[in-house]
C-alpha cells in the first residue's frame, strides 16, 4: 500500500513537473516583438483614446495587413501583402496573425491568440502608419481593438 501511494505521488510530481517546464518554454518562447505588442495594446485598455498604430509597434514598418482568415497559405499571404513573405497557414482557429511590410519587404508576423485580442472591424484589413486603434471598454475579459484603417 506505501509502495502505491508513493508511486502516485511520486508520478504526480513528476507530471506537475512536466507541465511547469512546458508552460515555461511555451511562456519564453513569444518572440520580443510580441511581448511589446501585447503590452503596449494592454496599456491602452480604460484609456478611450485613439492611438497611432504604429505607436504600439516596436519595429519599422509601413503597411500592416490584418488577416481574418488563419488558413491563408504562403502564396494567398503573399499575394495580399505584396511581399514575399515564407509564411505558412496558421492551421487553427484561435490564432490570427498581422504581417508588416515596410518599403515592399516583410518584416515581420505578429501571431495573437483571438481569446488576447479581437481586432475590429473583421476582415482582411490593409492599414499604414496613419491608421489608428483604440481598445474598447466591454464587459469581455477579451479586448476589443477598434482599427480605423
Amino acid at each position: 500500500m506505501k509502495k502505491k501511494t508513493i508511486a502516485v505521488l511520486l508520478s504526480i510530481l513528476l507530471i506537475a513537473i512536466a507541465a511547469t517546464v512546458i508552460f515555461l518554454i511555451r511562456f519564453e518562447g513569444i518572440p520580443e516583438n510580441t511581448k511589446i505588442i501585447n503590452q503596449n495594446i494592454l496599456k491602452l485598455k480604460g484609456e478611450n483614446r485613439s492611438t497611432p498604430f504604429s505607436d504600439v509597434i516596436p519595429f519599422a514598418w509601413d503597411r500592416a495587413y490584418i488577416l481574418e482568415d488563419p488558413y491563408y497559405d504562403g502564396e494567398a499571404i503573399d499575394k495580399i501583402v505584396g511581399a514575399e513573405t515564407h509564411l505558412d497557414r496558421l492551421e487553427t482557429e484561435v490564432r490570427r496573425r498581422i504581417v508588416f511590410v515596410n518599403q515592399g519587404k516583410f518584416v515581420y508576423d505578429y501571431i495573437y491568440g483571438i481569446g488576447d485580442f479581437t481586432f475590429k472591424p473583421f476582415g482582411t484589413l490593409e492599414l499604414t502608419t496613419n491608421s489608428t486603434i483604440r481598445v474598447l471598454d466591454s464587459e469581455s475579459e477579451t479586448p476589443i481593438v477598434q482599427v480605423e484603417p
